[in-house]
């Protein structure tokens, strides 16, 4: 029998001793010569921070070998051995030879992983720095191997990382193999963020010897204060940081492509201390082909019309996008009889460098060239200036942002995924099409003419609605919809909880109907449970619920048509001065008191309390003459999720989050209280809170800024940020509802005043 077999044999007996009989689960923190590591046991570092062990990824079958956080309830993993190389279906088996070898093996006495050194080892141990290391068996106690020098997705304390090392991201939460993102250190000294090991999306300024110019919350954030060292090598630039406070922290490279510093203070939960890139879209390619991006969303990505995600399963996850989207249907490109492929307009923003130009007087030209081409998946046409863009390949970085910058973008489809009154007849057949389609309509209204006769002379009455449990709810068809959004065409916005349409009914009334993702539908029974409890929600500064439809799998809510939009749309997309000045001091008195009123009826005065969970001025929507209506409120309830769903929807930098969802603290009001803060001061200075495309560096952070102002007695610094707030405005007003907005983002929520306390201190019946 030659050694593997040999070794085999031995791992195998192990295993079976293992199996049978149980091992202790401790071994202290080193492995001597000769010793094994099976199934449960495991090694922890002297000072019990950090333990190594196997571990399975939740609802997953592959084993694998790593080191984790052991005093943190969270378990957090650190490093994997065998990533790309599991152990199926039970632990493997780590085993240090008498010749010093340190090799990792399965059941059947596989190798998935190993370590040759050139000296022989006296142990491998665990360090309490989260270090994993071979020393050699003489008095100087060399270092023969380490895992420090093989990252993971995580950079630790004491750790010299740059060079050829990367920080690789998970491929998803159930394998640890490599992701797309990566972290490393550029030979400059800057430290950047890869897609894919080719596309460099985001890149800090060099060391200034002190710091990164361009992080500054890398020093100083929550108690939280990292100490830099620096040092430039023939093999590269290398960076180590030690902390000094007594929380414990790592660096994190995670699957949707951001870099994030955590630190836990109190041994119990993580809490992010900043994020890298700043906008989550900005991440190269986080929603995958066809996916679009838009970071004001709770859920970031949207396959595009006339897609669907690849991967439903981690696309409902809701933490990671990059498998992207893909097509209802096959192209038609190079049938016999022509391409009868088709474009679906929509209004995104699309990187210009992936595309080639292509000179065309019209659209229908610019169209023409894209058929023509069998790899073209969409193309952009100006108008004025003649510019037809055509790209090729999978489209990658679109996004859908509150902004002007975006331009109609004719996608690429197959026939069958056109809408029925969208699919382009052939030319030659035009004639045919028109004669039959009149008979056909004149058929139909003869027939439809003889039912209504026939119903009529039976004295039946036309169900045109229907009162629904008390309420004046009305039950809708899904035909009757269908029609009033022309097959949901008309998309106003997308969020969390589905898609939004405008509509019109029979009798003209305009509607917006809300298309529930699949993800979050409920039972039936449920449904219908729910429904009924908001349809008997009536506040003035609460959209009206007008009636659902339940058909299936398919739920709509039907609600009232707001024609001013929302107050997004207003505050932050508009140029002009003209518009800017409809939004006068009193109006954005009046939204900011109105939505109050709306969020404190929800909490004290409904029967059933209602935590919104996602207050911002998309959610609030403007009458005609500019009264607010908060939107999507009790859509947590109404389709099941519990606020540990919602939480997994919101990692990133958001912007109205309190910080209880970072934290993972039991969620209350006060989550809506910290939401209505950020809002009103975004009314206020007309900009949004966090601003890093201003010169001024003091001024990126709107609420801190505010409150320096406040201080000095330059409240009409505040309001000059919009010329025309300042003669208008109330100075006291003013500065009440800056304090107001201030008190309410305190992080502490036992400072935060109630919505109730809230609309008094708006209405002045109240001291801030």
């Amino acid at each position: 029998m030659g050694k593997n077999g040999i070794l085999a044999y031995v791992i195998f007996g192990l295993v079976v001793i293992y199996n049978c009989d149980g091992l202790d689960a401790g071994k202290g923190d080193y492995l001597s010569l000769g010793d094994s590591l099976i199934g449960n046991q495991t090694i922890t570092s002297t000072n019990g921070t950090f333990e190594l062990g196997f571990f399975s990824p939740n609802g997953s079958n592959n084993w694998y070998l790593g080191i984790w956080f052991a005093r943190v309830s969270d378990k957090m993993v650190v490093w994997v051995a065998n990533r790309e190389s599991p152990a199926k279906k039970r632990p493997g088996v780590l085993n240090l030879s008498n010749g010093g070898n340190l090799g990792l093996f399965d059941a059947e006495g596989t190798s998935l992983w190993s370590v040759n050194v050139s000296k022989k080892p006296s142990r491998a141990v665990l360090l309490d720095s989260g270090n994993f290391l071979m020393m050699s068996d003489d008095s100087k106690a060399e270092t023969l191997w380490q895992s420090f020098d093989y990252p993971f997705d995580t950079w630790l304390p004491g750790m010299w990382f740059g060079g050829q090392q990367k920080l690789v991201c998970w491929k998803n939460s159930l394998d640890p193999a490599p992701g797309l993102y990566s972290f490393r250190v550029d030979p400059s000294g800057a430290i950047q963020l890869t897609w894919n090991n080719s596309v460099k999306y985001w890149e800090s300024t060099l060391w200034n010897g002190e710091s990164f110019s361009d992080i500054p919350d890398l020093q100083h954030e929550i108690q939280f204060h990292h100490r830099l060292s620096y040092k430039n090598t023939s093999t590269g630039v290398y960076f180590n940081y030690k902390v000094d406070s007594d929380g414990i922290p790592r660096f994190i490279q995670i699957k949707s492509g951001g870099i994030q510093p955590y630190v836990s203070l109190d041994g119990i939960k993580w809490t992010m201390v900043w994020n890298r890139p700043r906008d989550q879209c900005d991440a190269y390619g986080i929603c995958g082909p066809y996916g679009s991006c838009n970071s004001n969303n709770l859920q970031f990505c949207t396959c595009v019309e006339g897609f669907t995600p690849a991967d439903k399963r981690t696309w409902d996850s809701q933490e990671w996008w990059s498998s992207g989207c893909v097509r209802w249907s096959p192209l038609n490109c190079g049938a016999k009889n022509g391409s009868i492929d088709g474009f679906i307009d929509l209004s995104e923003t699309l990187p210009d460098d992936s595309a080639s130009s292509y000179p065309a007087l019209t659209k229908k030209d610019c169209q023409e060239a894209c058929l023509r081409n069998c790899s073209c998946t969409a193309f952009t046409f100006n108008s004025p200036s003649g510019s037809c863009q055509i790209w090729s390949g999978d489209l990658l970085n679109m996004q859908n942002p509150s902004s002007n910058n975006r331009s109609t973008v004719s996608i690429r489809v197959a026939a069958s995924a056109l809408p029925e009154f969208h699919k382009p007849p052939s030319s030659s057949k035009l004639k045919t099409v028109i004669i039959v389609s009149v008979l056909a309509l004149a058929l139909a209204f003869s027939i439809v003419s003889f039912l209504v006769l026939q119903r009529y002379r039976l004295r039946e009455p036309a169900e045109t609605s229907e009162d629904f449990s008390g309420s004046s709810l009305r039950m809708f068809s899904y035909k009757e919809l269908k029609i009033a959004t022309r097959n949901f065409r008309s998309k106003l916005g997308s969020g969390g909880f589905g898609t939004v349409f405008k509509g019109s009914l029979t009798d003209g009334t305009l509607v917006a109907v809300k298309k529930l993702n699949s993800s979050s539908r409920q039972h039936d029974k449920q449904f219908r449970a729910e429904i009924s409890c908001l349809g008997n929600i009536q506040h003035a500064n609460l959209i009206r619920l007008r009636g659902f439809c339940a058909k299936g799998s398919t739920q709509l809510l039907v609600y009232d048509y707001m024609p001013n939009g929302s107050l997004n749309s207003l505050l932050f997309t508009s140029n002009s001065t003209s518009e800017q000045k409809i939004l006068d001091w009193k109006t954005r008195l009046k939204i900011a008191l109105g939505t109050a009123r709306g969020l404190a009826y929800l909490h004290e005065d409904c029967r059933d309390r209602i935590i919104h969970g996602d207050v911002k001025p998309e959610n609030i929507l403007l009458g005609v003459d500019f009264s607010p209506k908060l939107a999507d409120f009790g859509l947590a309830k109404l389709v099941g999720r519990d606020f540990s769903d919602v939480l997994t929807t919101t990692r990133g930098t958001r912007g109205y989050l309190a910080p209880e969802w970072i934290y993972g603290l039991p969620i209350t009001p006060k989550v809506d209280v910290y939401s209505f803060g950020m809002t009103l001061l975004e009314i206020i200075s007309g900009r949004r809170n966090l601003d890093m495309s201003l010169q001024d560096s003091n001024k990126h952070y709107f609420p801190s800024w505010a409150t320096a102002q406040i201080f000095q007695g330059n409240m009409i610094h505040i309001l000059e940020e919009i010329v025309a707030l300042v003669e208008e405005a109330d100075m006291e007003e003013a500065r009440r509802a800056i304090i107001i907005g201030l008190l309410c983002i305190a992080t502490d929520e036992n400072v935060r005043p109630s919505m109730g306390q809230v609309v008094r201190m708006l209405e002045g019946k109240m001291e801030p």
